[in-house]
């Protein structure tokens, strides 16, 4: 009887990546390239920088795949934070007001635009929990990791988990009523 071998983790593939593993790195990049690919489109708004972004995040995960902390957090996470930063970079690079430029590109027709992007977004901040909100605003938008956020806050990381599934999923609401 032929045993069904199990998918390796994404740790352990990451472990494997940070040897040199190509075969690995493949079943990783298979496994999120689409997830993080979707990721950058929906926070840049713009096509080409996203699939810009994606690849400069896989070529990092290739030669960076040791800096991986599985203390520290998920794979997915790692990935998510690494593609948030390279956004920052690139926004960075192309001067003041390039995050709004790109965030108003391609927006289908009827949805606000740039700023006023922003504007909705920070107005759904305001209406959440302020405990919601403060474990948003440090894990999104101060660079914290869960587990530094949690610590600040004095909270258990699942505790801090759910404060941000809950208040993320109310700001949601907020947004999908404008």
């Amino acid at each position: 009887m032929e045993h069904l071998r199990a998918e390796p983790d994404d740790a352990s593939l990451l472990a494997a990546v940070a040897r040199g593993d190509l075969d690995s790195f493949q079943a990783f990049y298979q496994r999120y390239a689409g997830r993080v690919l979707s990721y950058a489109r929906q926070l840049s708004r713009n096509r080409e920088l996203a699939e810009d972004v994606t690849q400069e995040v896989f070529t990092a995960v290739w030669s960076k795949a040791g800096s991986f902390r599985p203390d520290r957090g998920d794979p997915a996470g790692w990935l998510y934070t690494m593609t948030r930063n390279r956004l920052i970079d690139h926004w960075r690079k192309a001067g003041a007001g390039a995050e709004h430029a790109t965030l108003g590109e391609e927006h289908p027709a009827g949805r606000p635009e740039g700023v006023d992007v922003l504007l909705t977004v920070q107005q759904a901040l305001s209406r959440v929990e302020p405990e919601q909100r403060r474990a948003i605003e440090m894990a999104y938008f101060g660079g914290f990791t869960y587990e530094e956020t949690a610590r600040r806050l004095e909270l258990p990381v699942g505790t801090l988990k759910s404060r941000i599934r809950s208040g993320l999923k109310a700001m949601r609401s907020v947004l999908e009523a404008t």
